[in-house]
């Protein structure tokens, strides 16, 4: 019976000095927080792949980072896939050579989802550089991405128009 409370003892002893690790969910939320931000994970990874994709023409990988029923907002236009492809062949289709330059890329994670069901969103900021002959045109682009089941669902773009417009002349 010695033994037996020994060994309680122990085991208490060495479960009380081993130190707790704190998860994202144990700690403590400041007011107002509903989620995290994080820099490095598979759906910022799905992300860079489908600016990659863009960027080197591989249209078949550039498809198999959205959902088919993805819907995109550039600017306040709305489009389907097959349109936003179209927008990046008609590039293709006059010579125009496509080169991103990825800067800062993040996911939001929030804790309820929106009415679609929604919690992780990626965004992130790009220099998109189009050259034709010793023609170069640059606009920045800031874009944020919903992801769900490992596809992008809805994507939103921001950008400047003129530095397209004026490269496809």
């Amino acid at each position: 019976m010695k033994k037996i409370i020994l060994l309680f003892a122990l085991a208490g002893s060495i479960f009380a000095c081993t130190k707790k690790e704190e998860s994202t969910a144990d700690s403590a939320k400041v007011p107002g927080q509903n989620g995290i931000t994080i820099d490095s994970s598979a759906n910022t990874d799905l992300y860079k792949k489908s600016i990659k994709a863009i960027e080197s023409g591989d249209t078949v990988a550039y498809r198999s980072t959205y959902a088919p029923d993805v819907v995109f907002h550039d600017n306040i236009d709305s489009m389907t896939l097959d349109a936003n492809m179209a927008m990046f062949k008609a590039f293709a289709d006059r010579g125009i050579k496509v080169k991103i330059e990825l800067g800062p890329v993040w996911e939001s994670q929030y804790d309820k989802p929106n009415e679609k069901g929604i919690t992780n969103y990626v965004s992130g900021y790009m220099t998109l550089i189009l050259t034709r002959g010793d023609k170069t045109a640059k606009t920045f682009i800031h874009t944020v991405g919903a992801i769900k089941d490992g596809k992008l669902v809805e994507e939103w773009s921001l950008y400047d128009r003129a530095a397209m417009v004026e490269i496809m002349k």
